[in-house]
């Protein structure tokens, strides 16, 4: 009876690298998949974005959540599924900040002073966080961090190249683009064999 409790045992210990092994297969494939799926949504959103002319006023943006409001309108940003109304909160630093608070409660967008200089860096900074924040994973951003795999930086540099690439739709002037640009390649650089370079 020990002998084939043992013999079970050491067939278990053979077989569980190959079980582990297809199970990381199949779940880095599922991972591709709905990235893939996500890349293809986000560029037939931003197709239908790019056709529509938007002219913001002039003048920069009163400090109130009837400007985050007005901006959502104005620019045509969807709020997704699972995520809170934007909020203004005067004490932010940041321009813009997208929390989850705990599994299964909303994400919560918060909006600070520093978005407000223009209309159309209100309505950037609303799409860096609702357009694309709040469609990550939180979860995976979180286990590429704790394996080393920059998952935080990977997630930043993503939602700042959806501002710069939708920089025509927010009318952005040069100087808000090069800021964008310059916050991106200073807080989350990208590695090339072991240097680190702004681009």
């Amino acid at each position: 009876m020990q002998k084939k409790f043992f013999q079970n045992l050491r067939a278990l210990a053979y077989g569980l690298p190959t079980l582990l092994y297809v199970f990381t297969t199949c779940l880095a494939v599922i991972v591709l998949l709905a990235a893939k799926h996500d890349y293809d949504a986000r560029q037939v959103f931003e197709g239908r974005s790019a056709d529509i002319l938007v002219v913001p006023p002039e003048s920069a943006p009163e400090l109130s959540q009837e400007s985050v409001d007005i901006a959502l309108a104005l620019f045509n940003i969807q709020i997704p599924a699972g995520t809170k109304h934007p909020t203004f909160d005067p004490n932010l630093q940041d321009r813009g900040l997208t929390t989850l608070r705990g599994w299964g409660s909303k994400l919560e967008v918060t909006v600070g002073p520093a978005a407000f200089e223009s209309w159309g860096l209100l309505g950037s900074t609303l799409a860096h966080e609702l357009e694309v924040h709040c469609r990550q994973s939180f979860t995976l951003i979180r286990a590429l961090d704790l394996l080393g795999l920059d998952g935080t930086l990977m997630a930043e540099r993503e939602a700042y190249l959806h501002e710069l690439n939708n920089a025509g739709r927010f009318h952005l002037g040069q100087i808000e683009r090069e800021n964008i640009q310059a916050t991106m390649d200073f807080y989350y650089p990208v590695q090339d064999e072991d240097t680190l370079s702004a681009r």
